[in-house]
């Protein structure tokens, strides 16, 4: 277990070791304003991952860059990479990196540890940043002494927020109303008790909401017409949404033994093992689960707003929307919690001067430009990261550039970004990955519980988490060392 995560996180120290001792601006550390005219001619390159969709509404957002007056100057040539792909690629360039790049929230810790990162915080002001969402801000700030994460005294900024993505629950509403009528539910019932955008389901809802849409008569665990109720759940989310968590905040102490944690994961398996309403493990592995969900072989998935322009493209021939995820309605300190992940534009510490700026004013604008935030929801690409836009704009279509496309119920999206009170009902956090000095140990988790049985049945997640709790904290002790 511990042997595997180590094969990694030496992977990625000895590749990011190569950059510290070339880091810098080769003698040039002037900032140059980036705002300001660039008179000579700079040619930069710019590195994103995404499927297809993806890679091309950045390759428009690029040309539309380089075609705005102001940028003649400036050359940029964008890689699309397959994101299974992405940072092996990446891992493998890090003695020549592209000048910008997407960083990963949960591999952001390692790289700007390793002094692989430029320190942008000369080339933003405080006011442009305050337009934005700050929680996606806070995310790429670090301070070398203390090796913390997030703002604070003597923090610097290492990156601009790409986007935040919430991952909520989708259903199939075609699937979801055939299966209403089949089963002679009242539709309006079902939907006014359980399909609420602003009133997320329990998990016993959930579960009793499946079950009436789902029937295995012999008791085989497949459904009768081989549609499943859920193509599979998200971990992270059940975790969180029964107020549990991987670790403490400073990821120093393992809380996989925390009852509220083993529970998350009881309840996800027993929609298989005892509701039988969820794809088989088995099954999960031949096809991925919105793939599952595109094909119709299940009603509810997960979806985060990068996959709508997948979904705009493949012109289904079914009506979707979104939902807040459950949550365990028996925990008073539980809510409707998704995990948000997020990317950062970061530039390499190599850049010199001329080029760190380009990269910035393609960063920028990205990032924080009007017209290129409204491009990008018009694409499916994402929430808008000026929070203004969001609540507004994006969740009205106040400019009817999504009108008549799926899912309606956007806010859902934008409450889930921005439930931060105590009275909300719906919220959202990083995933835990983000906290760590490397990734892997969640990947090595997976695999465990996967080989112990327990979405088979053979252990329960009581026995699983107890016996793999010392590991994981030799793990966490081993990350935290590393990072000094």
């Amino acid at each position: 277990m511990k042997k595997r995560w180590f094969a990694v996180a030496v992977a990625g120290i000895v590749a990011a070791a190569g950059l510290t001792g070339c880091t810098g601006n080769h003698g040039d550390d002037v900032v140059i304003d980036p705002e300001g005219p660039i008179e000579e001619e700079v040619s930069i390159t710019f590195w994103g991952w995404g499927d297809l969709a993806e890679q091309e509404n950045y390759q428009t957002l690029v040309n539309q860059f380089m075609a705005e007056e102001g940028n003649e100057n400036i050359t940029v040539s964008y890689r699309g990479i397959n994101s299974a792909n992405y940072m092996t690629t990446l891992r493998a360039s890090a003695r020549n990196l592209p000048t910008l790049f997407y960083m990963p929230d949960y591999d952001f810790l390692e790289w700007v540890s390793a002094g692989s990162l430029k320190d942008i915080s000369a080339y933003v002001t405080e006011d442009e940043l305050s337009k934005l969402w700050p929680q996606a801000v806070d995310e790429y700030y670090y301070n070398p002494d203390t090796a913390a994460l997030g703002k604070s005294e003597g923090a610097a900024l290492y990156g601009l927020p790409k986007d935040l993505g919430p991952f909520t629950l989708v259903y199939n509403k075609t699937l979801l109303d055939a299966k209403i009528e089949e089963h002679g539910l009242d539709a309006e019932e079902i939907y006014a008790t359980y399909l609420d955008p602003e009133d997320p389901m329990t998990w016993t809802e959930f579960r009793t909401l499946l079950c009436s849409l789902v029937t295995d008569e012999n008791g085989d665990g497949t459904p009768d017409d081989d549609v499943y109720g859920i193509s599979h759940y998200e971990i992270e989310t059940a975790v969180y949404s029964n107020n549990a968590n991987f670790f403490t905040d400073d990821a120093s102490e393992q809380r996989i033994t925390d009852p509220n944690f083993i529970e998350a994961l009881q309840f996800i398996a027993d929609l298989t093992l005892k509701d039988h309403v969820m794809v088989p493990a088995a099954l999960q592995s031949e096809v991925d689960g919105f793939t599952r969900f595109l094909n119709s072989g299940c009603i509810f998935s997960f979806m985060g707003p990068w996959d709508c322009a997948q979904f705009w493209g493949y012109n289904i021939a079914f009506e979707s929307n979104i939902l807040p995820v459950p949550y365990n309605g028996e925990n008073p300190d539980a809510m409707s919690t998704a995990w948000v992940g997020s990317m950062g534009y970061c530039v390499s510490a190599k850049a010199n001067s001329l080029q760190t700026a380009a990269a910035m004013r393609l960063a920028k604008y990205l990032c924080m430009n009007e017209d290129a935030q409204r491009k990008f929801y018009e694409l499916g690409q994402q929430v808008p990261n000026i929070v203004s836009m969001a609540t507004d704009e994006y969740v009205n279509d106040t400019k009817g550039l999504l009108e008549g496309k799926d899912p309606a119920d956007r806010s859902v999206w934008v409450d889930t970004i921005n439930g931060t009170s105590e009275t909300d009902k719906i919220g959202g956090k990083v995933r835990p990955r983000y906290y760590t000095y490397s990734s892997g140990w969640y990947n090595d988790f997976l695999t465990y519980i996967d080989e112990q049985g327990l979405w088979t049945g053979n252990k329960t997640a009581e026995q699983i988490c107890t016996a793999y709790a010392p590991d994981f904290q030799d793990v966490l002790d081993e990350m935290r060392a590393n990072l000094g």
